[in-house]
């Protein structure tokens, strides 16, 4: 009987714990599973991959197998004769000036480049869902904050309809909270709507629906400092998908340079080749009029002249270089500002979040005398409703700041990319 008691207890709590609510570790590795970016990228990485591959080609010996026929007649009352041949033949080059070589490395600098742009999105896409999720607390909190408001003014309203029965207040008090009434379940209808256009961006950013009873974790931790911004300028040069991308991009088209430069000297061949001849639609061993032929060739060949082909092919290609020099050095200034931009919005977020949690404290003060003022038919109807505005608008903006404090984290942590690249 005691242990059917112990069952019946553990299964009465189980069927009163709350759902799960989805954390936002949770929701980041929603996204690294389902977006369709990560996947597009990861393809593209895939291809870059199988281009790499592609580049070993000419490594291997070539093999090529032919056969003709041909049939003619000289005189066709008199003579008719028939041909045919097989031949197969297999070809490896010895020397080509470096080109194969070179382009073997360009093509694998450029997998590498695929590697770090799916890197980079993916960190993007991190970014791009924890921003998400804390926008979906964000006006949920606000939300909540507007429904406290209504409620106040309902109060409130209800109050005042019994003052004005009891002849202690004018008909034009009641008519103005009605009307801040009206005003505040108005704000708290577009509060409600943009609470809803965030849980759809969020699902956007996983991947995957947002369910309409779906709960979402607070963030319960707040962020730190995040230190020292020599420190932090280092960290990122050494972590940034999007420079290794350039830099990938830049070897690949260095490497490709002297690929076009071997262009430039001769390209020596080993082939091999067995021919097999007959008179018939098939060559036959036992035919006697023709006979089989083996040979073994070291062929060299040299373009003396292309129409300065590769001339101009080696001129645009350092202009590119440069080019994509001039780009690595721009992407190093546009980081360094982001760095910059994020750390400021740290200390901006911080410094609002600690004046908006004393307004708050200030703001629940006032409202608190002025209820009792009220009460005391001391205060008006404007104190009590200017109190209560002051309140509804010091939580809002406590709400911002603290979500902001934490959206500038989250910039930080892409700035440095510090969360996770794999999906």
């Amino acid at each position: 009987m005691r242990v059917l008691l112990i069952l019946w207890l553990a299964l009465l709590t189980l069927s009163h714990n709350p759902a799960h609510a989805l954390t936002i570790s949770e929701a980041v590795n929603d996204a690294l599973q389902y977006n369709p970016r990560i996947h597009q990228f990861l393809e593209l990485e895939n291809a870059a991959g199988a281009r790499a591959d592609q580049a070993r080609a000419p490594f291997w010996p070539r093999i090529d197998a032919s056969y003709s026929y041909w049939r003619g007649d000289r005189d066709p009352d008199l003579d008719s004769r028939k041909l045919s041949q097989a031949e197969t033949s297999a070809g490896y080059n010895l020397f080509n000036g470096g080109s194969d070589w070179f382009r073997l490395h360009e093509a694998k600098h450029r997998a590498s480049a695929a590697n770090y742009q799916r890197r980079s999105i993916v960190a993007d896409i991190v970014l791009e869902t924890k921003q998400a999720y804390i926008e979906v607390l964000r006006t949920k909190r606000t939300v909540d904050t507007e429904k406290t408001s209504v409620e106040l003014l309902e109060q409130q309203l209800h109050d005042t309809q019994l003052r004005l029965d009891q002849g202690l207040v004018a008909r034009n008090d009641l008519l103005r909270v009605k009307v801040e009434l009206a005003t505040a379940r108005q704000i708290l209808s577009v509060a409600a709507g943009r609470h809803e256009i965030s849980r759809q961006a969020l699902g956007l950013a996983l991947g995957r629906p947002i369910g309409k009873d779906e709960k979402f974790a607070d963030l319960s931790l707040e962020p730190t400092s995040p230190g020292a911004e020599q420190e932090l300028h280092q960290e990122m040069f050494v972590n940034r998908s999007e420079l290794k991308f350039l830099n990938s991009l830049l070897a690949a088209e260095l490497a490709g340079r002297k690929a076009v430069r071997g262009d430039l000297l001769p390209d020596v061949d080993l082939v091999l080749s067995y021919d097999r001849f007959g008179n018939n639609a098939l060559p036959e061993t036992s035919d006697t009029d023709y006979d089989s032929e083996s040979r073994a060739m070291v062929q060299a060949s040299w373009t003396l002249f292309s129409g300065f082909d590769t001339r101009y092919e080696l001129i645009g290609r350092g202009h590119e270089i440069r080019a994509r020099q001039k780009e690595v050095k721009a992407t190093e200034d546009r980081l360094t500002l982001q760095l910059q931009t994020a750390l400021e919005a740290f200390r901006v977020s911080e410094e609002n979040l600690s004046t908006a949690t004393t307004a708050v404290i200030q703001a629940e003060e006032n409202y608190r005398v002025n209820e009792n003022r009220y009460q005391a038919n001391v205060a008006t109807t404007v104190d009590l409703l200017d109190a209560q505005e002051f309140l509804t608008r010091a939580r809002n903006e406590k709400v911002k700041a603290q979500y902001d404090l934490h959206l500038s984290a989250a910039a930080i942590e892409r700035v440095l990319e510090r969360g996770p690249t794999l999906p």
